[in-house]
């Protein structure tokens, strides 16, 4: 029988982080079919359960976000095709955590849309549980980001097993610290 998976430098089994993954992969998954597939009125913007009217009510909080909010609020072609690739990037990501596949750039993408959302997390009438949910997907982002989780009970093992470690990059100093799976 195979010795169990553990993860270098510590004695916690790479197993264990799986309800992580799965967890963040869920939330992003169901965060992108609930606008895309399941109400695609949410991106209808003649629909009253347009999104874009959320990103009037963040554009106060939106920090470095305001002229890209702005840009798009002013182009209604434009906040279409933004918030339509966002749940789309959302579906793909979640799903692609779920799956373990190519986990760690996933968790890149689901960890910048995390912290993309943060300024938001106070806003309306359920602001405590936004905080909760925001703050915890971006922590498992990062611990997803920063371990190889696809590489057990994923399909990155078998990407790990064929190709061995890949970077985002190799000749971008910065990339090459990103690692595929």
């Amino acid at each position: 029988m195979a010795e169990k998976q553990l993860n270098p430098g510590n004695s916690t089994r790479m197993e264990y982080l799986f309800p992580i993954r799965f967890a963040v992969g869920w939330m992003f998954l169901d965060g992108g079919l609930r606008k895309a597939v399941l109400k695609p009125a949410k991106l209808d913007p003649s629909s009253s359960s347009f999104v874009g009217g959320k990103l009037v009510n963040f554009l106060p909080h939106a920090g470095p976000f305001k002229p890209f909010l702005l840009m798009t609020l002013e182009n209604k072609a434009l906040d279409v095709t933004f918030l339509t690739l966002f749940s789309y990037v959302e579906i793909i990501a979640g799903l692609f955590l779920i799956l373990g596949l190519l986990t760690r750039l996933s968790a890149f993408a689901a960890l910048l849309m995390s912290v993309g959302f943060a300024p938001a997390y106070w806003l309306g009438s359920t602001c405590e549980d936004e905080w909760q949910i925001g703050s915890l997907l971006t922590a498992g982002s990062v611990v997803l980001m920063l371990t190889a989780t696809g590489r057990t009970m994923g399909l990155d093992a078998l990407l790990y097993r064929k190709f061995g470690d890949r970077a985002l990059s190799r000749k971008v100093p910065i990339l090459n610290l990103i690692k595929l799976w």
